[in-house]
């Protein structure tokens, strides 16, 4: 297959305000050129165009709650005044999506409850609708009521899986920290404070994880003592920005010395050619919470550990558009974690692209 390697051939016409729209609020510095400007907004609209081409008539994508929630989600937060936002294929796809809502307050199908409720959650908020305020709110009721509890020594105390039955990770939690903080849950509730010992038991950090197995690397495993699929606690890209996101959520940010320890691990491991110590897998997941982390971190540049400085988010547009195919999608030559399945990839590259813009 023919990667596009030029962002700039794709016809933009009617794209130009939406370019000039999405970056109001950056200094000088921080701009990215006008002619790349130009090159997002063409490849996020093609990128919609493959999503809504490839909508089913129930209004799904893929038959599945949580890819469905992530495309409509991806579609309500591009920049600009698009017609696309809240148009019938984005009501289509919520109406499908408050069809599978259930009697305990999850949205889901057959499997991973957390994850589908998760981003449902995000999608309902994604469109402004007060009519879901119950659904929401059911919903959160759901996700704090799976986090593990119990004894606080457990090194499982705190986190969330797929389910009420599954063994907690720190992608889950997040998915779950994401869609209880954006549906406005109260900073008072106890589940913040729970999940932080999760969080901090998925950090190799000596200082804050009481854990034996702790590594000192400042980096972030999948879950407690556990890399990728390995029982080595070993760090890797995606998940030490998965754990400053989280982080973020509970209202630690950036000068928290658990932090800085991630942005140290990040700035030695800074790459947009992979998911840093696994490769190409899971790498467009990397991709998104790269930008949601940095965004929270509230950086423009990151400088590396060889000194070089990078404006994050001009390189993280540039490297998404180059992977970006003829058709308008994206997706992963390594197909772990479901990225062999172009919807889902690209929801996640629009979601990504679009918080790289804010």
């Amino acid at each position: 297959m023919r990667f596009i390697r030029s962002a700039f051939t794709f016809p933009v016409l009617v794209v130009l305000c939406a370019s000039q729209a999405a970056f109001p609020q950056q200094t000088a510095a921080q701009r990215i050129p006008h002619q790349l400007q130009k090159g997002i907004a063409a490849g996020m609209q093609r990128g919609v165009d493959y999503l809504l081409a490839n909508q089913k008539e129930d209004g799904s994508w893929e038959n599945h709650v949580g890819i469905t929630a992530l495309a409509a989600t991806a579609i309500n937060q591009m920049p600009g005044d698009n017609p696309q936002k809240q148009g019938p294929a984005v009501k289509k796809a919520l109406e499908y999506i408050i069809g599978h809502a259930k009697p305990d307050g999850g949205i889901y199908g057959e499997s991973v409850q957390n994850y589908s409720t998760a981003v449902s959650v995000m999608a309902l908020v994604a469109s402004g609708n007060p009519e879901y305020k119950t659904l929401i709110e059911n919903a959160q009721k759901y996700m704090v009521g799976i986090q593990i509890t119990g004894d606080p020594n457990d090194k499982t105390f705190g986190g969330i899986g797929y389910s009420s039955k599954s063994r907690p990770d720190l992608p889950n939690l997040t998915y779950a920290l994401e869609a209880l903080k954006t549906s406005g849950l109260s900073e008072d509730n106890p589940v913040w404070k729970r999940a932080v010992q999760f969080v901090q038991r998925t950090q190799n950090r000596t200082e804050s994880n009481d854990q034996e197995y702790s590594l000192n690397d400042g980096g972030f495993t999948y879950m407690p003592g556990m890399g990728w699929q390995t029982a080595e606690p070993r760090s890797y890209g995606s998940m030490t920005y998965a754990g400053i996101l989280s982080y973020s959520y509970a209202d630690i940010k950036k000068g928290d010395p658990r932090v800085e320890a991630a942005m140290d691990w990040i700035r030695k491991n800074y790459t947009l050619e992979q998911n840093p110590n696994i490769g190409q897998k899971a790498v467009y997941y990397y991709y998104m919470v790269f930008a949601k982390a940095l965004k929270a971190y509230g950086e423009p540049f990151i400088t590396d550990g060889k000194g070089r400085r990078h404006n994050w988010r001009e390189e993280l547009c540039a490297k998404l558009l180059e992977l970006q195919y003829p058709d308008g999608y994206w997706v992963n030559t390594d197909p772990a974690e479901w990225q062999d399945n172009k919807v889902l990839v690209t929801a996640f590259t629009l979601i990504a692209l679009e918080n790289a813009l804010q």
